[in-house]
């Protein structure tokens, strides 16, 4: 009986799972992002958000999928940064033709206060706005997979 209950249980479970099943979408679905290979991954936060850390946990590669109102300040408050010291940001074009946003910036971890390099670029999409976000260590080598990631806010090809 009890492990009759159990089993129970797991169904139920695994029925939940699967109608809940857009709380772990991600939000690279359906674009040509692709991190680097043996980074962690979190879990996609329904179709919103999803980050990776390197194998060293010292950089991080964030994906955003966001509303068009949504401010940049809300993307370095998700990303634990207290304050981000912008050194480059202009307009460029991805995928062929893309309008979208490249920004450089310093910024400060709000958890260590270690100030580190920060790349995110922002391209506008039917569904809101998709942001891509790098951190790496001030004097560290950046990692050209996960450097090259932030441009891929391409639509897939079906």
């Amino acid at each position: 009986m009890r492990n009759l209950r159990y089993g129970i249980a797991a169904c139920a479970l695994a029925l939940a799972a699967t109608a809940c099943g857009g709380l772990t979408k991600s939000p690279a679905e359906g674009l040509t992002f692709k991190p680097p290979d043996g980074w962690s991954s979190s879990p996609g936060i329904m179709g919103m958000m999803q980050f990776w850390t390197s194998t060293d946990k010292k950089q991080v590669l964030m994906l955003f999928k966001v509303p068009a109102d949504f401010k940049t300040d809300q993307a370095f408050s998700s990303a634990d940064i207290k304050d981000a010291h912008i050194e480059t940001q202009r307009p460029i074009k991805i995928c062929g033709n893309l309008a979208a946003d490249y920004v450089k910036a310093i910024a400060t971890s709000s958890r260590t206060g270690d100030d580190n390099n920060l790349e995110m670029v922002t391209a506008k999409a039917d569904a809101g706005v998709y942001m891509a976000m790098y951190i790496y260590p001030i004097g560290s080598k950046p990692d050209a997979t996960a450097g090259a990631a932030i441009y891929q806010l391409c639509p897939a090809k079906s």
